[in-house]
C-alpha cells in the first residue's frame, strides 16, 4: 500500500504540479480513505520527501544502466536522453516550481543531486569522449559540465514555458542535440547524425567528405 500511495502521488505530482495536488485527490485516485494514507506518510511534506528520494534513485540507476551499455560517450548521451525524454514526457514545469517554493527540503535533495551525480556524470562522460577522440580536445569538461546540467534543468523551468506553447521534451531535446554537436569532434558529428537517424527510423546515409577533400 505504502508503494502504491507513493506511486500514485509521484504519477498526479507529475501531470499537475506539487501545489494542487491534495491529500485528499491522492485518496480519491487510489479509492482509500486519506487515514489509511496518514498511516505511511505522517503529512504531505513526507510523502514528498519520499517521492522525490525515489525519483532520485530511479535517476541514478537509469543513468548508471545506461552508460554500463553504452557503446561509446555519444551513445552513452544518446541511451541517457532516451531514459530522460520517457520520465519527461508526462512532466508538467510547474512540478519544480512548486518543489521551489513550497517543498525546499524535497527541492534541496533534487538540487544535490543535480549539481553532484549529474554533474560528476556529465564531466566524466566529457573526459570519456576526449578520449575516444569523439569530443574536441580543446574543451573545457569543468566549464561545460555545468553548463550542460544548467541547460537540462532550463528545460524544466516553469518561467521559461511562459507566454509559449512548447512542450518539455521538444526543448530538451533541441538544447541537448545543440550541446553534442558542440562538444563532438569530426568524427563525433557523424556518430551524432548516425543516431539521431536511427532514431528517426531513417537509413544512415554514409557521411562523405566534400568534392576536394580528403579528410588527411
Amino acid at each position: 500500500m505504502k508503494d502504491r500511495i507513493q506511486g500514485k502521488a509521484s504519477e498526479l505530482f507529475r501531470r499537475y504540479g506539487v501545489k494542487s495536488i491534495t491529500m485528499d485527490e491522492i485518496a480519491s485516485q487510489l479509492g482509500i480513505s486519506k487515514k489509511t494514507i496518514y498511516q505511511y506518510f505522517a503529512d504531505k511534506e513526507e510523502l514528498v520527501s519520499a517521492v522525490m528520494d525515489h525519483k532520485i534513485s530511479e535517476s541514478q540507476s537509469d543513468c548508471l544502466s545506461c552508460i554500463s551499455g553504452a557503446e561509446n560517450a555519444i551513445h552513452e548521451e544518446f541511451l541517457i536522453q532516451d531514459r530522460m525524454l520517457e520520465h519527461l514526457s508526462e512532466l508538467n514545469p510547474v512540478t519544480l516550481h512548486d518543489l521551489e517554493k513550497f517543498h525546499p527540503s524535497a527541492f534541496r535533495k533534487f538540487s544535490e543531486h543535480r549539481n553532484t551525480f549529474i554533474r560528476d556524470m556529465v564531466e566524466k562522460n566529457l573526459h570519456k569522449g576526449m578520449a575516444e577522440g569523439l569530443y574536441r580536445q580543446d574543451i573545457r569538461p569543468d566549464i561545460l559540465s555545468k553548463f550542460r546540467v544548467d541547460s537540462i534543468y532550463l528545460s524544466l523551468s516553469s518561467d521559461f514555458f511562459k507566454g509559449t506553447t512548447l512542450g518539455v521534451s521538444e526543448v530538451h531535446q533541441e538544447l541537448f542535440v545543440h550541446y553534442l554537436l558542440g562538444v563532438a569532434s569530426p568524427e563525433g558529428n557523424k556518430l551524432i547524425h548516425r543516431y539521431l537517424l536511427e532514431r528517426q527510423h531513417k537509413p544512415v546515409v554514409p557521411v562523405t567528405p566534400p568534392i576536394g577533400k580528403t579528410g588527411s
